[in-house]
This record gives structure tokens, C-alpha cells and sequence, in this order.
């Protein structure tokens, strides 16, 4: 399965969910395209990230920010792929229920987890619940870091940083939704 060059990244969002009961994220392509640019390169980016990551796009139209950005995502996407390739996908947040969407893969050793998170359209003053994460080992300890930030960007994630067991991970979750309209959130979690 491939996501067309000029499929929006929203609506990729929706086509990659329904397909992934079906197929495994190494079934799937993605492309970071130049089609919508109402949508950031670090959106369209984290969402085509949730499978086989490629980019069709020009160089000369980033930013220099931008293109630290894609360098970074690519970096961190080919150091998570074993989990986001091979490991086992856990539907959180269903996109066809609400305005968000969540989903994490951890791999099969359950040492390594990616979380990703994205806003399409919330409301305004909208009540959002912790996103409890699946597939976690509970008797083990995880590293919380919110990775594919903008260059100079800090995270916003009260919980980067932490450490905390999978079975609060699981249970209690991390507040990582509410950012705005068609913006993205990617964290990496790490047994240590």
C-alpha cells in the first residue's frame, strides 16, 4: 500500500488507521509531499513517519529550519524502525471517534516504544484525557523523551524527561494531545 504524492496528511491519517487493521506498518508507504502546504513539513512529516518514511519533495523549497527538521525525523525514524517496522502496533485513539489520533509501536523485546500523537481538529476548551499507552513491559521502567522537534523548539511534554514504569504508562498515560489544529506530537520511550 502506498499514500499517494497528493494525499493531504489529515486524510492520510484516516487511510493509514483503517488500513493498519489490516496491514503491518512495513505493508504501508508514506511520502512527505509539497501538496498541502497549509499543514507543516514536521506534521506531514510525523504522520508519514507511522510507516515506510519517504519524501518527494523539493529541498530548495525548506527553510533551513525545516531541513534540520526532515534530517532529524529521518535520523530518528531510521533509529526507531525496528520498532515501528517490526514491532507490534497498538491503536489508542481512534480518529473516526474524536479530533485526535494516537497510536504506539513497541518492539518485540518491549525495551523500545514510539508514541504518535496528532491534534486534526479540536475544539476549543475541549476536555482531553491522558493517552494510555498498550504493549508496555509493567515491570520496567521507560524513559519519556518527545523527539522531532523543531530546531530551537523545546518540549511542552510535563512528562519529558521522567521515568516512569509501564504499568503507569499503561494505567495512568501521558497528557500529549492539545496542541492546536493539525499539529503532532512523537515520543520515544526507552526501558532503562
Amino acid at each position: 500500500f502506498w499514500c499517494s504524492d497528493n494525499t493531504d496528511p489529515v486524510e492520510r491519517i484516516y487511510i493509514q488507521w483503517g488500513f493498519s487493521q489490516f496491514f503491518p506498518a512495513k505493508a504501508m508507504d508514506a511520502h512527505v509531499t509539497s501538496w498541502n502546504k497549509a499543514t507543516s513539513v514536521k506534521f506531514r512529516t510525523d504522520v508519514a513517519s507511522m510507516c515506510k518514511l519517504g519524501f518527494d519533495i523539493g529541498l530548495k523549497e525548506l527553510t533551513a529550519d525545516e531541513l534540520t527538521y526532515c534530517q532529524t525525523a529521518v535520523a530518528n525514524w531510521k533509529r526507531l524502525q525496528n520498532a515501528i517496522m517490526d514491532g507490534d502496533q497498538y491503536r489508542l485513539v481512534s480518529p473516526y471517534e474524536g479530533n485526535h489520533m494516537a497510536l504506539n509501536y513497541v518492539s518485540k523485546d518491549t525495551n523500545k516504544a514510539v508514541l504518535f500523537a496528532y491534534d486534526i481538529h479540536p475544539r476549543f476548551q475541549e476536555k482531553l484525557m491522558a493517552v494510555k499507552l498498550q504493549g508496555l513491559d509493567p515491570n520496567k521502567q521507560y524513559k519519556v523523551e518527545e523527539i522531532n522537534l523543531m530546531p530551537a523548539a523545546t518540549s511542552g511534554l510535563v512528562a519529558n524527561g521522567k521515568v516512569y514504569s509501564g504499568d503507569y504508562l499503561m494505567k495512568v498515560g501521558l497528557d500529549v494531545l492539545g496542541l492546536g489544529q493539525t499539529q503532532s506530537r512523537v515520543v520515544e520511550l526507552t526501558a532503562q
